[in-house]
């Protein structure tokens, strides 16, 4: 296998040295996120030297060189910034000298080293960010995109489906099938071996395939259909609160948004009798989740997930109290919490947390960055929700800007409801189609706002017709 991988390898970079210079950015940077989550490290990951090689990482390589390859034809173009734009530097520059500025820790350590955290998660993401906001934007290549991210979708509820059914013939690649790795073996949990990240996933394919609708054919929405049931099943099958939530979220509110007016009161009250209705459905089932675990070999973790919860809440606040402004130092929760762990003037055992990195993105960015590094976290994320809704609400541009940001309202939803039982710094992978999607976000308003005289030709003006022209 590995020296097949290396010869596909060779193969993709000789095709990309003669394709590079019309090998449209969008769909390259949604096809590095696709093969670098479904081709994970358990697959190939050889050691050259100290670096470990990975087919992610490789891409992350060839996308950057193709970047390069584009600007200098002329194919890519730098765009003025913005205000989301400058939100982005700030906060990257702000970790960045934190992590500096913070000792290295001595004996406990995470499994995961601060810098190596903050270029997976943060820097990486804001490569495609801006490859993405460089990029030729126009009908034909944001529909190549999304149809990359639907077919993605396709593999993961297949493979979703394989495994909780125990096909195990079906499922690729053959480490999902190994349950000495990963988490959460028994459910749904992809290439990632998490079953929040492929919750996740699945909701970004499930909205991808959402707003392909209107612009699709007969047969078209025929598969579309499909892979909307499809998709909605894969997150059920992970039997995670996070990206049940996730979709449910996005379900209450996108379809509110793209429906006319004067349907928009019903909607909602009909969508808020459903999400409850099936926030009592999926609690019920979570319970007897929870049974079944005591009773089985499992017996406690059902306890404990909840328990710990509460633990990390208790220690975050009390670090966030000791160190608001700056915080203790990124990637330094796990060894940092430790002398916190060992009070005993509650109820509840904080004990249980010691080997054990954060839960929840925002208190882990909170307790290590402070309230700075927090607040440049929090405007970051608003900053992109407010380009999404401003791309929506423009009803003056073409319909495919507008369901953009209708897909970009979606990632985000979805991405904040796993950052509140997950910290996604630890799981960079969730973070590349947040990037991707608020990076084309980015590019359109900029675009848009340039001075007619300069503005890019590659952002199209036409408008198709369409039922987002009805919902005036």
């Amino acid at each position: 296998m590995p020296v097949v991988l290396a010869i596909l390898a060779l193969a993709a970079l000789a095709w990309g040295v003669v394709l590079g210079r019309r090998l449209p950015m969008l769909a390259a940077c949604a096809a590095m996120i696709a093969l670098g989550y479904v081709l994970g490290p358990p697959l190939w990951s050889p050691k050259v030297g100290p670096v470990t090689l990975t087919v992610d990482r490789l891409l992350i390589g060839g996308l950057a060189t193709l970047f390069v390859w584009q600007w200098r034809t002329g194919a890519a173009r730098w765009r003025s910034l913005t205000g989301v734009d400058l939100a982005l530097i700030a906060l990257l520059a702000y970790l960045t000298v934190r992590t500096a500025l913070t000792p290295a820790p001595d004996a406990v350590r995470s499994s995961v080293g601060p810098w190596w955290r903050l270029l997976a998660a943060f820097w990486i993401p804001a490569g495609l960010y801006f490859f993405a906001r460089s990029a030729q934007l126009d009908e034909i290549n944001w529909r190549r995109m999304v149809r990359v991210v639907i077919a993605l979708g396709a593999y993961l509820a297949f493979t979703a489906v394989a495994e909780v059914t125990k096909q195990w013939w079906a499922v690729f690649p053959r480490y999902i099938a190994d349950p000495t790795l990963g988490e959460h073996f028994g459910r749904a949990r992809g290439p990632a071996l998490m079953s929040a990240s492929l919750g996740v996933y699945l909701t970004y394919a499930f909205w991808a395939a959402w707003l392909s609708w209107p612009s699709a054919s007969r047969w078209g929405r025929t598969v579309l259909l499909a892979m909307l049931g499809a998709t909605a099943l894969g997150v059920f099958l992970t039997f995670t609160r996070s990206t049940w939530l996730g979709l449910a979220g996005g379900l209450a509110v996108l379809p509110i948004l793209q429906a006319p007016r004067r349907w928009r009161l019903p909607l909602a009250g009909a969508c808020g009798i459903a999400v409850v209705a099936g926030g009592l459905l999926l609690g019920g089932t979570v319970a007897h989740m929870g049974r079944q675990d005591a009773a089985g070999a499992e017996a406690g973790a059902a306890e404990h997930s909840v328990y710990q919860r509460a633990s990390f809440v208790i220690v975050s606040m009390r670090m966030f109290r000791d160190a608001p402004a700056w915080g203790h130092g990124f990637g330094r929760f796990y060894d940092k919490k430790l002398p916190y762990i060992s009070d005993r003037s509650q109820q509840i055992e904080l004990d249980s947390i010691r080997g054990l990195d954060h839960h929840n993105t925002l208190l882990s960015i909170l307790t290590e960055t402070g309230l700075v590094g927090f607040g440049l976290y929090m405007t970051l994320l608003v900053a992109w929700t407010r380009a999404a809704w401003d791309l929506w609400r423009d009803e003056a541009r073409p319909a495919w800007q507008r369901r953009h940001g209708v897909f970009t309202l979606g990632v985000i939803i979805a991405y904040l409801a796993s950052a509140l039982f997950h910290d996604l710094t630890l799981s960079p992978t969730e973070h590349w189609m947040l990037f991707l999607a608020s990076g084309v976000a980015s590019g359109l308003l900029s675009a848009s706002r340039a001075p007619a005289t300069n503005r890019a030709p590659s952002v199209s003006p036409t408008r198709s017709h369409n039922w987002e022209s009805l919902a005036t």
